[in-house]
């Protein structure tokens, strides 16, 4: 069995310290089908649940950089770590001297306490205090000897007095300590200061649940130096592109970054079968001889796709059919457009959330490649639904907005990563046709089909490489919202770059002001 492990802040958590829904529903398709996921953060259970709330984890999750193994479901502490009397003495009498501004983590009556002093609290102390309002482990101490009840644990110094190599001179692998000194994820100008018991670490917690749960192989994810231990014991360790340089020196690998789901889209892809199949370049001209063979009237009843869309379905489909016994074939309980020699092909030209539990099913089987027809060129005539005499005929309308295409792609976002999904995307000329009275005046009887008349390109989007199609000339290599869609010219430029993140082409990089940057990754 393959044990994933990963970090929260900075590795799984966005900039927001917020679990984005595409990471959501990819770690829970996972879980869900049996894949070993638990995490190991410096975070308490308790600060970590309503982060990770929305995440079904059911294995048992390491806390406070290994003080604790803990069952997410029950909360019982599997495996502790507290100081011993001796250590406890030691930390009271130095931080009695040293008048540190100090958080005491400690259990008292089965009970986590966070305790402080508050006429030593310092600046960065009080933000932390501010941003857990509400949390009722946070516990004002009445004098120095409340700050140390109970059995500690943890001592933390957000931006502590003493340098930390005087520090390390009392607390760095001495006096039955150990230590983690580092920047916070979320303000890199803060650092923290954190002491624990001398056997602590992700390393050693992480190898205790790999015995547990009988793991034959160890894959951690992480972005900071307290995941540096965790690093050195793993079969297999991955950094996040946001990583700090001294973790990704040490990776097997880097990943996509937090922003764009990398441990998710790792994991899935680490567990898959990869399906063979004839990868397409980019760009595809089109045999529109063969096109023209294929076009299929209203009545053929030959496809199931939307109204108005049956022609262009029936078209497209006999278009990349091998033979008429491609067609319509039953794979599970659902029934594929095509099955080729290349793999399994959905024509879709809208409701791609109606393909999601096809998916579930059909790339597992083979490789998928999804149709969508895009009406690149397009014109409107008028038709006397007497006498099919051509009334009125309108001018042809190029269209580059790929809004609903983008959509599109955001309802089956969780398999834009998978390297058995192909979205190929054809762009056609098609003539509307409004069967109307002489007059022209609409009326709800007035019949509208839709006809393809030719195909004017095949676009293959086979990875994440392929989708830099859509970023728009001109773009800066740093940027914003209000730049992409000043270089986009036509469409919806949010979407557009949610998609571009999710498959890995744009990244978030900060903020300027309260606007949002990016970069081409």
């Amino acid at each position: 069995m393959k044990l994933y492990l990963t970090d929260l802040d900075g590795t799984l958590l966005d900039h927001k310290a917020e679990i984005g829904r595409l990471t959501e529903s990819m770690m829970n398709a996972l879980i869900d089908d049996d894949i070993a996921i638990s995490y190991a953060t410096a975070r308490s259970v308790h600060s970590a649940e309503p982060k990770v709330s929305c995440i079904n984890f059911r294995l048992p999750v390491i806390t406070h950089n290994g003080a604790f193994i803990i069952d997410p479901v029950t909360k019982e502490r599997i495996v502790t770590h507290f100081f011993g009397e001796e250590s406890k003495a030691f930390l009271k009498s130095f931080f009695y001297e040293h008048k540190e501004s100090i958080l005491v983590y400690s259990v008292i009556d089965n009970y986590e306490r966070v305790s402080y002093l508050e006429e030593r609290l310092n600046k960065g102390t009080v933000r932390y205090l501010k941003d857990r309002a509400g949390d009722r482990r946070m516990y004002r101490a009445k004098d120095y000897d409340e700050l140390f009840e109970g059995e500690i644990y943890y001592i933390t110094l957000i931006e502590p007095i003493v340098s930390p190599e005087e520090l390390d001179g009392y607390f760095y692998n001495k006096n039955g300590f150990s230590r983690n000194y580092q920047p916070d994820t979320y303000d890199t100008n803060e650092y923290w200061y954190e002491i624990y018991r001398y056997d602590v670490s992700k390393a050693n917690a992480a190898l205790k649940l790999k015995e547990m749960l009988d793991a034959d192989e160890l894959i951690v994810f992480g972005d900071n130096t307290n995941d540096i231990s965790m690093f050195s014991v793993a079969d297999r360790c991955y950094a996040v592109s946001n990583a700090t340089d001294q973790l990704k020196a040490l990776a097997t690998g880097i990943i996509s970054s937090n922003e764009q789901s990398g441990v998710p889209v790792f994991i899935q892809n680490d567990n898959c079968t990869v399906w063979q199949y004839n990868k397409q370049p980019l760009h595809v001209a089109p045999d529109n001889a063969h096109f023209s063979a294929c076009t299929a009237t209203d009545d053929s009843g030959d496809g199931v796709g939307i109204l108005n869309e049956k022609q262009i379905h029936a078209t497209l489909k006999s278009y990349f059919a091998s033979s008429l016994f491609d067609k319509e074939i039953k794979i599970g309980n659902y029934f594929a457009d095509l099955v080729t020699e290349n793999g399994i092909f959905e024509i879709q030209t809208a409701n791609f959330k109606y393909l999601v539990p096809k998916l579930n099913v059909f790339i597992k089987a083979s490789h998928v490649t999804i149709v969508y027809p895009f009406h690149k060129k397009s014109r409107l005539n008028y038709i006397d639904k007497s006498t099919g005499e051509i009334l009125k005929s309108g001018r042809t309308v190029t269209s580059n907005d790929m809004t609903d295409f983008f959509m599109e792609l955001y309802r089956i976002k969780q398999y834009l990563n998978s390297p058995n999904l192909t979205i190929c995307i054809a762009d056609i000329a098609v003539e509307n046709l409004r069967y109307c009275a002489k007059d022209m005046k609409r009326r709800k009887t007035d019949r509208k089909v839709t006809v393809p008349t030719y195909l004017l390109q095949l676009t293959f989007l086979e990875d994440s490489d392929s989708y830099r199609c859509f970023i728009p000339d001109g773009l800066p290599e740093i940027f914003t919202l209000k730049q992409f869609r000043k270089c986009m010219r036509s469409g919806d430029a949010g979407i557009a770059v949610k998609i571009l993140q999710y498959v890995g082409v744009i990244d978030f990089v900060g903020k300027k002001g309260n606007e949002f940057l990016y970069k081409i990754t």
